[in-house]
């Protein structure tokens, strides 16, 4: 895999910096592109120019997700919530314009107390085929994503598995929505990761990883990395490798597993 094909999470790393100031970090330290996973973190024309400015590609922003991240519900499945995913997405597509961004997640939710899993399936779908629609009339370029979450650590995901988030692009999104194939959800769920990938990958377009468990970096935990990323090229996939770890000191000290892989700055 060669070095220019991995990026980071600047939403996660490189975070004892101005968020501004993470894309000239993660070029220094050799990534060839961002991923902004929290975009109300700073302003879309000013991220756009410090990428720009530091030579850095825009890999891949998220749809706000509401109260997710607190441990809420989320937007993108949730029923009553449709207009507050609109608000987001369109926002979310404003700035991936902006920072010229390769792919946009259309973010996780959980099924509520009190609402069936149906209801939020056929919301979920709803907010799909409006994301389609609204895609396709602001002639954006980056491609709608989906990412399967694991059902250790949230087991009321709406989409919980990478099985179950293949099954229902292939069930009427394939070749308009991709997956977005996370080496820590995959493990955490007990899969085989490349199995799995070799199961899917006619559907991935971003694979993103974090060593199992805690989300550390590689290394941190039982992955061997040198080994998915081999056999990750070995069966045919050339797209970005996404860093989204915990950093729980200076990123800079949690490098030491990228030093066969950096690229120049």
């Amino acid at each position: 895999m060669s070095a220019q094909r991995f990026s980071t999470s600047i939403s996660l790393l490189f975070r004892e910096l101005p968020i501004v100031e993470r894309f000239a970090a993660a070029r220094r330290a050799g990534f060839g592109g961002v991923e902004i996973q929290v975009l109300a973190e700073g302003e879309p024309a000013q991220m756009a120019a410090a990428a720009q400015a530091a030579g850095i590609e825009v890999v891949l922003v998220n749809v706000g997700m509401g109260d997710y991240l607190g441990g809420g519900p989320g937007l993108s499945g949730v029923p009553g919530r449709e207009e507050a995913f609109r608000t987001e997405l369109e926002r979310t597509l404003a700035a991936a314009r902006l920072l010229r961004a390769r792919f946009v997640h259309l973010g996780p939710s959980r099924v509520p107390d009190g609402v069936s899993r149906e209801a939020c399936l056929a919301t979920y779908r709803a907010n799909l085929d409006a994301a389609l629609a609204l895609h396709a009339s602001t002639g954006a370029h980056a491609e709608l994503l989906i990412e399967p979450m694991n059902r250790v650590e949230a087991p009321t995901a709406l989409i919980g598995d990478i099985d179950v988030g293949a099954v229902l692009l292939r069930d009427g999104y394939a070749g308009h929505i991709g997956l977005q194939f996370d080496v820590y959800h995959v493990a955490m769920n007990g899969h085989d990761v490349l199995d799995r990938y070799r199961a899917h990958r006619d559907l991935v377009r971003h694979v993103q990883f974090s060593d199992v468990p805690g989300r550390g970096e590689p290394g941190s935990g039982q992955l061997d990395f040198p080994a998915l990323f081999r056999g990750l090229g070995e069966a045919g996939y050339d797209g970005w490798l996404g860093a989204e770890y915990f950093a729980r000191r200076p990123t800079p000290e949690t490098l030491a597993w990228f030093e066969p892989y950096k690229q120049p700055a």
